[in-house]
This record gives C-alpha cells, structure tokens and sequence, in this order.
C-alpha cells in the first residue's frame, strides 16, 4: 500500500473510534509529520492535496479510483482491503492517539502518532 493510503487509513481509523479528526498526523517510521483538515463528512490530507470522504465501511477515494473498505472489528481493531492494489491489511486504533498498521501478513506494520495543534507529537 502507498504511504499516503496508509496515512489516510490511520485518520480515518481514528476517526472512527474516537470521533474526532485529527490535525496531525506523525509517521513514527519515518519521522514525517502531516498535516489534516477537516473538511465536509471527511478531511483533507494536506500532503497530497486529497479530499477523503467515508461512505458506510468505504473511504471514498478522490481520484475516481475503488474505494478503500476499512471494518471496525470490536473496540480496537480494525481491517479492510485497499481495493486500488487489492492489498489486505488490518490494525488497532483504540481511540487514543496512536495507530498501527499492518499488512495482512504482519511482515510490515506501520505506527502513527495522531494529535491536535495543542497536542506535542
């Protein structure tokens, strides 16, 4: 999966389970830090200049591409399949300010540090 699908799954994830979007997004692999907007039933990921929308258990993809299908599954996980490279994954996002990503055969995960202008990451 792109990094940049990969970052907008971790908002969304976090969206979901916490109710809120956040402002920042921080890469811990990388050290990249991103930055998020709120915009009408989705946000913005500023980097690549994508309007993401939700849609049941689809994130509505801007490019005309399939969407990606993310499941919450219990308090904490959650999985899907990013249809644009047909590629499984799942992770936790517990409605705190970190999520993890992995794909589907746990050789990759990626960690994420989500937070407000207020908060430090």
């Amino acid at each position: 999966m792109r990094p940049d699908l990969r970052r907008i799954v971790a908002v969304e994830a976090h969206r979901r389970r916490s109710g809120r979007i956040p402002s920042r997004v921080h890469s811990l692999g990388t050290g990249e830090t991103f930055a998020i907007e709120p915009a009408a039933d989705g946000f913005v990921d500023v980097e690549t200049g994508m309007t993401i929308r939700s849609r049941g258990s689809a994130i509505v993809l801007p490019d005309g591409s399939e969407p990606i299908e993310l499941r919450l599954i219990g308090d904490i996980l959650f999985e899907g399949v990013e249809r644009p490279g047909g590629e499984p994954f799942f992770g936790r996002a517990g409605g705190g300010s970190s999520v993890t990503l992995y794909d589907r055969a746990q050789n990759d995960y990626f960690q994420y540090a989500l937070g407000t202008e207020e908060d430090r990451i």
